[in-house]
């Protein structure tokens, strides 16, 4: 609320309302402005209240472009240098404490690399976040229903037998009194959870970050494609057979090998879901086209021969037929 309060005096300042105008509000305002008859409506959030939005719309045939997020899988193939995956999966898990819609939401790691990945997710985020609670750099949860969400995640994995390790470098009490303002969650990895897990079922949206282990690469494919389609994909390979694979197996909106959310950055790229991630796309000329019509017009010459396509048809129709369809 407090950056879209920023934004609209920043636009006020800048345009006249008639050429862009902030409206700002809850839930309430959001069902009103879907039900507008607007020439375009680009919605951000979750895949429910997407469906919502699309429903709404519908009702003036309003064209939607809707950026939904999802369970964005990353896959770390045989052999990979876990060091360097490590450091790309925190960052892009832990920039603004997870909660961004291209956020790694869970991790497939070859059978026999589990405790060795951990390990380096330790170690890198102990050198981007040695302490929590003081640390501008990490992000508390935006409120205190998103923060109850997470916790309830977490205490339904454990509940149902996860492992679950907490990542706190410092070892700060992040509780309301404590060091912490008390909405900052410390990094946690949910080990080998279940389907049925909560944190297995629903984008996370937060600083949890669930590893499954896999036995070969078709399965880690079949365990993605098994899934609902996903905004973003990350691979981590050398071997370039394997990457096309990868690639040409899997359907997500946009894809990072080697590295997290920095497709999103590259304004040359269109950036956009499928399926229950998000429909139509945006960034750059693909953002312009996405809000342009193209209106097609044509235009008859003075020389017109035109005439001969109308009826009565005589034998110079007859004949052009002829030579058009080949006989």
């Amino acid at each position: 609320p407090r950056t879209a309060d920023l934004i609209q005096s920043l636009i006020a300042d800048t345009f006249a309302e008639e050429q862009v105008a902030v409206v700002t509000g809850g839930v309430t305002l959001g069902e009103v402005m879907a039900r507008l008859p607007f020439d375009h409506l680009l919605f951000t959030g979750s895949t429910r209240v997407g469906r919502l939005v699309m429903r709404a719309a519908a009702e003036n045939l309003t064209p939607v472009t809707l950026e939904l997020g999802g369970k964005s899988p990353v896959i770390v193939a045989p052999g990979f240098d876990l060091e360097r995956a490590a450091r790309s999966i925190v960052a892009g898990k832990l920039l603004n404490a997870g909660q961004t819609c291209i956020a790694p939401d869970y991790v497939l790691t070859p059978e026999g690399t589990l405790d060795a990945l951990v390990a380096q997710i330790k170690l890198a985020v102990a050198r981007m976040y040695p302490r929590l609670g003081d640390n501008p750099d990490y992000s508390a949860i935006i409120n205190e229903g998103h923060f109850a969400r997470l916790k309830s995640t977490i205490e339904d994995a454990v509940d149902n037998g996860a492992h679950v390790i907490e990542i706190n470098p410092a070892g700060e009490d992040l509780s309301a009194g404590g060091s912490g303002p008390g909405l900052k969650l410390a990094p946690k990895l949910v080990i080998e959870p279940s389907d049925q897990m909560m944190v297995m079922q629903d984008e996370i949206f937060g600083p949890i970050l669930p590893i499954r282990t896999y036995r070969v690469l078709d399965d880690a494919i079949a365990q993605v494609e098994a899934r609902p389609r996903p905004l973003a994909l990350y691979y981590f390979d050398t071997d370039s057979r394997r990457i096309e694979r990868v690639l040409r197996e899997t359907i997500s909106g946009g894809v990072s090998i080697n590295e997290t959310l920095l497709h999103v950055a590259q304004e040359n790229l269109p950036f956009g879901g499928i399926g229950a991630s998000g429909m139509g796309r945006y960034h750059g000329f693909d953002g312009f086209e996405t809000f342009s019509h193209k209106k097609g017009v044509f235009l008859q010459s003075r020389l017109n021969g035109t005439a001969l396509l109308h009826p009565p048809y005589g034998k110079l129709a007859r004949t052009m037929l002829k030579a058009l369809i080949g006989r």
